[in-house]
């Protein structure tokens, strides 16, 4: 039961990213279409959790299942999954709001604090360091057309 629930998490987190995806804008010609990464990862997840709710998908390896549960107990997953949720619809919203890096630099440090990283130091470099990295990947190095915000932009500011 609890694999088919966060099965089903896991699915509509997948689902939500795909239609998010659609609602990115469509690229000039020759460039690539900023939603295609978001909709590949999507898909994954739409995949992998009807693999879990159906059962499809098998336990993990006995020493990585025991390495796991020995990490935190049901519940804490169970938070963990759902306020990843939350942290990805605000993520989500907030793009469409503010481009590109502002909300990259809050949700960066907030997930990396969810999955366990505890350093202030280390969370504020992050909130620097990921939209950095990602920018430069996804925009500058792949050509993908880069969301820019409806209200504000900081890009708008940095660029000029």
């Amino acid at each position: 039961m609890k694999r088919a629930l966060e099965g089903a998490v896991v699915f509509l987190i997948g689902a939500i990213g795909i239609w998010g995806a659609l609602k990115v804008p469509s690229a000039a010609p020759g460039e690539t279409w900023a939603g295609l990464f978001p909709m590949f990862a999507s898909a994954a997840l739409v995949g992998i959790g009807a693999a879990l709710a159906t059962g499809a998908m098998k336990a993990a390896p006995s020493g990585v299942a025991k390495e796991m549960s020995e990490q935190s107990g049901d519940a804490s997953n169970m938070w963990k999954v759902f306020a990843l949720l939350v942290i990805s619809l605000a993520y989500f919203q907030t793009i469409t709001l503010f481009g590109y890096l502002i909300p990259t630099a809050i949700a960066a440090p907030l997930v990396l604090s969810l999955f366990g990283v505890r350093s202030p130091l280390g969370l504020a470099i992050s909130a620097v360091v990921c939209p950095l990295v990602f920018h430069v990947i996804f925009f500058e190095g792949l050509g993908v057309f880069p969301p820019y915000g409806e209200a504000f932009d900081l890009l708008d500011v940095i660029q000029g």
